[in-house]
């Protein structure tokens, strides 16, 4: 497979800057760690454990199941024998106590392992039972630190100045600083530590998509990109179709078309998550697989996940319910910041609420919050009336269902302005309408932000108000 393939809308990065360096540090800190001893290299037994995190982390595949893995190891293809783990170790091993919560970074480059495409910010709250996925999208500008700054420039001159995209830093900081940098970019946006990182190359989805027949997939938009130069083509129509692995590629690496770009890029990205999940978790895909997901991890992922972390989250997979992945993008909106134009700017205020409801809101206050509301929605339906709910403390997501180009993103600007937390953008792809409509997942949700509208409709539909509270699709005549 030829690296211009991957190579792909690099606007930001400097032709001359993709040569490799020998030296390599993997430590998540931010300050690289001094060089050490090469260690030796990880067993077959190793990279099996490091596969249960792995591909729960590329595409939080909680694939590999209790039952899928007990058939795999029955094969008597490993020796545990050298650290005293038993011939099968799930079956005897005791659920530990996990903590409340756990961070890991995933991060998709291309084939020569610089370009950090995709970035996800994952987070397993063990006390709910669910997984939380937040993209942050490669344009989202930052600006570094001087410490930062000057590693950068230890192994590149390009960075002019501190300002520039997310998906510069892992590139600047090349193979010796550019893990720990990233992450330290992402613990500033979060607010917590990060636990692990799982780095996969995208020919990894190209394999595994293969290895399981392919992905049945409602692609929404006609994707057409052509460069000979690269001997590039992408050529995919609109609608529901079985995707190879090639074209899978294609489908979430594309990014022109769609009417916020990077940000209407990163919800297709989520939706194939989703669907490839199904199929990825599904027992007869793993009978028929597990070696595949294993050679997987020999040569196109690396994780800092340790055996004995991997050994203690096996225990989840067994009882891991797909359902309770959720999705969403770190709140900003398309604009310019620090000179950079053309970018995806934070919004501080929206991103710390945010976070802190993610990564730090205690479990126990969630589900009280919870069980309230659903005590609230069962006096609803026992003939009480239903209480408006105050929408600027729902997730939105905004999507033009007309024919101007950026209509979603002016809405977003406005409704964010008027203190709505609208955390992700796209277009509609169905029925267009000259009113507004507001699908919301619960009876009382909408109303106030159906008053921001000329002739807006609230309509309850949880099919389609299914990843955010409120989904906003924009009429024509707005």
């Amino acid at each position: 497979m030829s690296r211009d393939r991957y190579d792909l809308y690099d606007d930001n990065l400097s032709a001359g800057s993709s040569r490799r360096r020998s030296s390599a540090n993997k430590s998540r800190s931010s300050k690289p760690a001094p060089k050490r001893k090469r260690k030796k290299k990880k067993s077959l037994k190793a990279r099996f454990f490091t596969v249960l995190i792995i591909i729960l982390g590329v595409y939080c595949v909680g694939a590999l199941s209790y039952f899928g893995l007990q058939y795999y190891l029955s094969g008597n293809m490993l020796d545990f024998d050298n650290d005293g783990i038993p011939d099968n170790p799930v079956a005897s091993i005791v659920k530990p106590k996990l903590k409340e919560r756990t961070t890991f970074v995933v991060m998709g480059v291309d084939e020569d392992g610089t370009r950090t495409d995709t970035i996800m910010v994952c987070c397993y709250n063990d006390t709910l039972g669910e997984l939380n996925i937040i993209s942050i999208p490669r344009d989202t500008i930052i600006r570094v630190d001087d410490e930062t700054f000057n590693m950068m420039q230890e192994e590149f001159p390009e960075p002019g100045q501190h300002a520039m995209k997310i998906n510069a830093v892992h590139h600047y900081g090349a193979e010796r600083y550019g893990v720990p940098l990233l992450i330290k970019e992402i613990e500033k946006i979060i607010g917590v530590p990060v636990d692990y990182y799982v780095k996969v190359k995208f020919e990894a989805l190209e394999y595994l998509v293969d290895s399981i027949g392919g992905i049945e997939y409602d692609v929404p938009m006609r994707m057409y990109y052509s460069d000979p130069t690269q001997d590039l083509l992408i050529d995919l129509q609109p609608g529901p179709q079985l995707l190879n692995g090639e074209q899978a590629v294609h489908l979430v690496r594309f990014r022109y078309g769609y009417d916020n770009q990077d940000i209407d890029r990163v919800k297709t990205q989520q939706d194939f998550c989703k669907v490839l999940i199904k199929k990825l978790v599904d027992t007869d895909t793993i009978f028929s697989n597990a070696t595949k997901y294993v050679t997987a991890v020999f040569r196109y992922i690396d994780t800092d996940v340790r055996i004995s972390d991997a050994i203690k989250y096996m225990t989840v997979l067994k009882d891991f319910d797909p359902d309770k992945i959720y999705t969403a993008t770190i709140p900003g909106y398309m604009g310019g910041l620090y000179d950079i134009t053309g970018g995806y700017v934070l919004d501080d205020a929206q991103v710390e609420s945010f976070c802190y409801d993610i990564f730090q809101k205690p479990s126990a206050e969630i589900k009280a919050e919870r069980e309230a509301e659903a005590a609230s929605q069962a006096a609803a339906g026992n003939g009480s009336a239903a209480t408006d709910i105050d929408d600027k403390t729902l997730s939105v997501q905004v999507l033009n269902g007309g024919y101007t180009n950026g209509k979603a993103s002016q809405v977003q600007g406005s409704l964010i302005n008027n203190g709505y937390n609208v955390v992700s953008i796209g277009t509609y792809q169905n029925e267009k309408t000259d009113n507004t409509r507001i699908y919301v997942s619960k009876e009382g949700m909408g109303n106030d932000i159906a008053d921001e509208f000329n002739n807006a409709e609230v309509i309850v539909d949880p099919s389609v108000a299914s990843d955010y509270d409120v989904v906003v699709v924009v009429g024509i005549g707005e």
